[in-house]
């Protein structure tokens, strides 16, 4: 089966920089007590990436940039546009932006990302200085513009982005609402407010879920939760994702097995979704 992974930071360039990498994220908590070692991570190698893309069976996918406040955990859009380039179609690049950096910069850039060919955009306005709620009105101006381009934008909620109440998925429901050509990809999939996030979803069209590792992961509370949402919304707006490195690839794919989900709902789930979304085919 075709699958297509929608969260990748491979190790090129800036991506090396982060946190993530130094240790690899698989191999320090809470990942460590689940998480197999990627050589591709620890030795920071794009060819034993590659390699071990296909030897999962990942024809293809989305890398998603970065930009917060703090430089040495961001990367550059330049580096996600370079490596697709070089990925002989193999990487979608979505950019990202900061908007710490002030309406008129942060649109100038997003203007800038959408001339460079940019698939979608991403945001943690949670990071921001001073930290944000996805409902932020001054974020409001990158959605009107997104919606207008056609593009989708992923935010990028949880736990670990500082309070509790800044992954709650009410504020993106309110966007969701307010810009309903919007395609809004919610990364981490808002843990741990579930099964919230996925009424959300059920109810709300515009709205998809990136569960990554709070999905793959057996060892995370409320975990099999995930298999009767896939059920619950047969499937519809939910994208595989790794979160390499902080999974191992092949592990990624095995561990979906325990959930026992139909063909139907593994195609949508491993590469008709993010097809659908990004309005394009890949090939195996």
């Amino acid at each position: 089966m075709k699958i297509i992974d929608f969260r990748l930071r491979p190790p090129f360039r800036h991506f090396c920089q982060l946190g993530i990498f130094s240790p690899v994220c698989n191999e320090k908590a809470p990942q460590k007590w689940h998480g197999i070692p990627s050589p591709s991570a620890q030795n920071k190698s794009m060819d034993l990436f590659w390699e071990e893309m296909k030897a999962a069976g990942i024809c293809g996918g989305v890398v998603i940039g970065r930009q917060i406040p703090d430089d040495s955990a961001s990367v550059p859009n330049q580096d996600i546009l370079e490596l697709a380039q070089t990925s002989a179609g193999r990487i979608v690049p979505f950019g990202s932006l900061d908007i710490s950096k002030g309406v008129a910069a942060t649109m100038q850039e997003l203007e800038d990302c959408i001339s460079a060919g940019f698939k979608g955009i991403a945001l943690e306005p949670a990071y921001a200085l001073p930290p944000r709620k996805a409902d932020a009105n001054v974020l409001y101006p990158i959605y009107a513009r997104m919606e207008q381009a056609g593009l989708p934008v992923v935010l990028t909620m949880s736990f670990f982005q500082g309070n509790l109440d800044y992954s709650n998925p009410e504020a993106a429901q309110r966007v969701a609402k307010d810009f309903p050509k919007l395609q809004i990809v919610l990364a981490h999939a808002c843990y741990p407010w579930i099964p919230q996030v996925f009424n959300l979803c059920l109810i709300q069209k515009n709205i998809w879920l990136l569960p990554d590792i709070y999905m793959l992961n057996p060892d995370v509370p409320g975990n099999e939760m995930y298999g009767q949402a896939m059920r619950w919304l047969n499937g519809e707006r939910v994208l595989f994702g790794t979160a390499y490195p902080c999974y191992n690839l092949r592990q990624a794919v095995d561990d979906v097995k325990r959930f026992n989900l139909s063909h139907d709902i593994l195609e949508k789930f491993f590469h008709g979704n993010a097809e659908r979304l990004l309005g394009m085919t890949f090939r195996e």
